[in-house]
Order: C-alpha cells, then structure tokens, then sequence
C-alpha cells in the first residue's frame, strides 16, 4: 500500500492590536483540506515569545473551520478553543470534567487516548441530537471531541468534529484521528 502524501495547514487568526498568531500547525493527508467558515476566529490573547517565522501562539481563542474528504465530497465542521492555564492539574481536572460530562449525557461510542506533539491527549467518539435552527426536529450529531495540555505553552487545547452524517463520519473517524494526531501546539 502506498503512503499517501500529506500537506500541512495552519490554523492562524490577527488580533488588530496583537498582530497574527498561530492556534496549532496540522498535517493533511492530500485527499483532505480545510477551509473557512462564515464566522471569525477570535484571538484574544497572544504569548510573550516569538516564534519560528515571527508569529506567535495564540493562548486564548476560538476557530471554526470545515474539514473536507473531497474523495467523498463530506464536510466535516471543525472548531478548535485554547486557554492558557499554568497548572498542569487544573488543566486535566478541566479535562476530565469536560469528559464526564459527555459520559453523563449518554451515547459514548468510544474513548481512547492518543499522542498529539508528545502529549497525551484525550478523546471521545459520542452521538447526541441537536435542533435544526427555527425547525423543531431534531438531528443527529456524530461528534468526535479531543482535548489535550500544552505544558511547554502553557495551553489547554480542545478540538470538536461533528456531523449530521453519521455513516460517513464512522468510516471517516480513523482518518481525522490521525489528522489531530498530526498537531503541532509547540515547537
């Protein structure tokens, strides 16, 4: 079986006052590539350092974007929040309740923990049902959530795909996983 080649993407936001900054550096296999959303990323906050090319990472925001197999031509909608916590151990409480509270609600599909940039990181597979805006029916959501600690940056890192095609979604799964394994939160 042949390797198939990858692309990294960035995903970046400019505070007017703070200048551009960097949420995390990810690699794409070819077949897969991220796009834009309507809605702009908040940066709040960016780090003291400069790093690499001049940017700087952002320690407090908020992205959307959209995630797409253009092989099957499925969109996966991607949101990607960092705060910027000192304690190692507040920040995996924060975890871990986050986590329970997916559990509470119900429709756990899977957990797992995985490596992301040499960090141990979190996830979980869960189904849950969301209202069609200005309809009452309701759909469901296939959602795949990842959450790690940055402790050379000093971030909390969380990551959320869903869709409403579920199907597509589980064949898919493996393969996004592998995508948010390919993060970089530091260099």
């Amino acid at each position: 079986m042949e390797k198939e080649e990858v692309k990294e993407a960035v995903l970046a936001a400019t505070n007017p006052l703070l200048g551009p900054g960097v949420f995390v550096f990810l690699k794409l296999p070819e077949s897969w590539k991220i796009i834009k959303t309507s809605l702009s990323p908040e940066c709040n906050a960016l780090g003291r350092e400069l790093v690499g090319s001049g940017f700087r990472w952002i320690t407090s925001g908020l992205i959307h974007t959209i995630l797409i197999c253009e092989q099957k031509n499925q969109a996966y909608p991607l949101s990607l929040e960092v705060r910027e916590i000192f304690n190692r151990e507040k920040a995996l409480g924060i975890i871990r309740k986050r986590f329970n509270k997916i559990v509470k609600k119900g429709g756990l599909v899977e957990t797992k923990k995985i490596q992301i940039n040499g960090h141990e990181a979190q996830f979980v597979t869960w189904m849950g049902e969301k209202r069609i805006f200005l309809k009452r029916e309701k759909v469901v959501l296939a959602n795949l959530e990842c959450s790690t600690y940055c402790d050379v940056t000093k971030r909390l890192v969380f990551l959320r795909i869903s869709s409403s095609c579920v199907e597509n979604f589980m064949e898919d799964k493996e393969r996004m996983l592998s995508i948010l394994s390919s993060i970089t939160c530091h260099l």
